[in-house]
């Protein structure tokens, strides 16, 4: 590492800007982007992108001279690691360069993407020797550290030629690097590559963490943590330089992560990213409600796909929203059971609150009662496939209130499983989070007391029940109104309407789900199971 505050000439010192430059650099980007650029041609490369954090406050502490000489340092730490892998520079900015690496001509294969991630590696090694030179200086000791985050991807650029012969970059891949950058500094990683990128350097760049980010037209990357630099094979070098390259990329993301530990930013918004969750690929969009939306994604340690509930946590959310999510989780966790759908994970991602829970490909309920009739032995099934579920949710004192065939899903082999508990209540708490006369649940599915806005407890899920077996028996909801109002009136008023006659025997059953006084309703899902096992059923 050169003298970092010794200007290396006279020439380049009288050439660096003064401090005040460094809160507008438009000035020194025009001298270094001048020339008129030729004709733009997409080119596949690949595009680096890193930015030194923290760069300003030291700056603004050296003053102008001392900032000059700083400045000067800070570009050959940018610079030299690109063009010792034969990357020519598009951008540099006093704090970050954008760099071009493509095909050469003596190569017989394309290898910028080693290269491209192989000057990252440097550019975070030389990062951490700058910022263990300024750490030593005592004047800048109370500073934030310094730390340099980078973005790799290999794509399409929009690449021309300026008169002076420097390459300049535009395009998707560019936009992409520079995501990456930002993400690399939202999940603490040092550099964060696309998945394809780190693919195609063909084992050279050590992978670890790998995650998925949204791009701006709702598709999705997987990108990969860069952990290291592997040698080629019969390489020389000895197997210290790639220790202490590793050992670099890991010192970087430290000081950031001793940043965050020391003045953590509550709820802190993504750079521009409007999903990114670590530690899973994502798939696909596959849905949205009023709090969440749903993701199907494979988790690194693979296994078959999940779902992954997603909240945003930079939206200003209302009321308990957040406190009914992460509740969701709680309540799933205690339940062990087929009929309930199994969650695997519940944790937070930079600006999200997420939960993993098992995937059902053959949809829900309602899908499948939409497909056709139910014969009446499957509707059977599937009503003593939700109690079973029931039971074992109102086993740990928990109510779901919202019982319907949207919340019931299918698996392959046939089985239901009670998923959606957003709205549950465990009956040992007081019901806080509705208002009085508000309501929480689906009209066609209420229970008389949830329509008067009364306390409720497991019977109110059995009453629900009721509803639903009424459907799945006769292919008919029991109610119809041309208003909700109407609707939540006839739950309470109305009697329970009578079963066709080749179900008849089922009546009282019926009669006992949906009774509109709770204690005369099933006091349990068990009872009901009992009561078909006694006829047979």
């Amino acid at each position: 590492m050169r003298q970092l505050f010794e200007a290396r000439t006279t020439s380049e010192a009288q050439r660096a800007p003064a401090v005040g430059d460094f809160v507008s650099t438009s000035q020194l980007a025009s001298t270094l982007d001048s020339g008129t650029a030729a004709e733009t041609t997409a080119t596949v490369a690949t595009i680096v992108y890193a930015r030194l954090h923290h760069f300003s406050d030291v700056c603004n502490a050296l003053g102008s001279d001392g900032a000059a000489s700083f400045v000067n340092e800070v570009r050959r730490v940018l610079t030299e690691p690109v063009l010792k892998l034969d990357g020519e520079v598009a951008t540099r900015r006093p704090d970050s360069i954008l760099a071009v690496f493509s095909n050469r001509p003596e190569d017989k294969k394309p290898n910028h993407a080693q290269r491209g991630l192989h000057a990252a590696i440097l550019l975070v090694h030389e990062a951490v020797q700058l910022a263990h030179a300024v750490a030593e200086r005592q004047e800048l000791a109370h500073l934030p550290a310094l730390s340099l985050a980078a973005g790799v991807h290999l794509g399409i650029a929009d690449l021309s030629r300026r008169a002076n012969g420097k390459v300049h970059a535009a395009g998707e891949a560019v936009e992409v690097a520079r995501l990456l950058e930002l993400t690399a500094m939202d999940l603490n990683w040092s550099i964060a590559t696309s998945a394809a990128t780190q693919l195609a350097s063909a084992g050279r760049a050590e992978g670890g963490r790998i995650g998925s980010v949204g791009l701006p037209d709702n598709s999705f990357l997987d990108i990969v943590e860069v952990t290291g630099l592997v040698p080629r094979r019969g390489s020389h070098t000895s197997p210290q330089v790639f220790h202490k390259l590793r050992d670099a990329l890991q010192a970087n993301q430290n000081v950031r992560r001793r940043a965050v530990v020391a003045a953590p930013v509550p709820n802190a918004p993504m750079s521009g990213t409007h999903l990114l969750i670590e530690g899973y690929r994502v798939l696909r969009k596959i849905g949205e409600g009023g709090m969440a939306a749903i993701y199907l994604a494979q988790a690194a340690e693979g296994g078959p796909a999940q779902v992954l509930k997603v909240m945003r946590l930079d939206q200003g959310l209302e009321g308990d929203a957040l406190q009914r999510f992460i509740q969701e989780y709680a309540l799933l966790a205690q339940i062990h059971h087929p009929n309930v759908a199994r969650i695997h994970r519940q944790d937070f991602s930079v600006a999200h609150a997420y939960i993993a829970m098992e995937f059902f490909p053959n949809g829900d309920l309602r899908q499948r009662m939409r497909a056709g009739p139910i014969a009446p032995d499957t509707a059977l099934s599937y009503i003593k496939q939700a109690a079973a579920g029931l039971g074992a949710v109102h086993d740990v004192g928990i109510v779901h209130r919202d019982m319907k065939p949207d919340n019931l899903m299918l698996r392959h082999d046939g089985s239901l499983a009670l998923a959606d508990f957003g709205v549950a209540k465990q009956t040992s708490m007081k019901i806080t989070d509705t208002g009085a006369g508000d309501i929480v649940g689906t009209p066609y599915y209420l229970s008389p007391e949830q329509a008067l806005g009364r306390p409720v407890d497991a019977r109110c899920d059995i009453y629900s029940l009721g509803v639903m077996a009424y459907e799945l028996l006769t292919g008919r909801k029991p109610y119809h109104a041309s208003s909700a109002q109407e609707l939540l009136r006839m739950h309470v008023q109305e009697p329970v309407p009578l079963l066709p006659p080749d179900h008849a025997h089922l009546q009282a059953v019926m009669e006992s789900l949906m009774a509109k006084d709770h204690e005369q309703r099933y006091p349990s899902a068990q009872a009901l199971l009992d009561d078909l096992a006694r006829m047979g059923l």
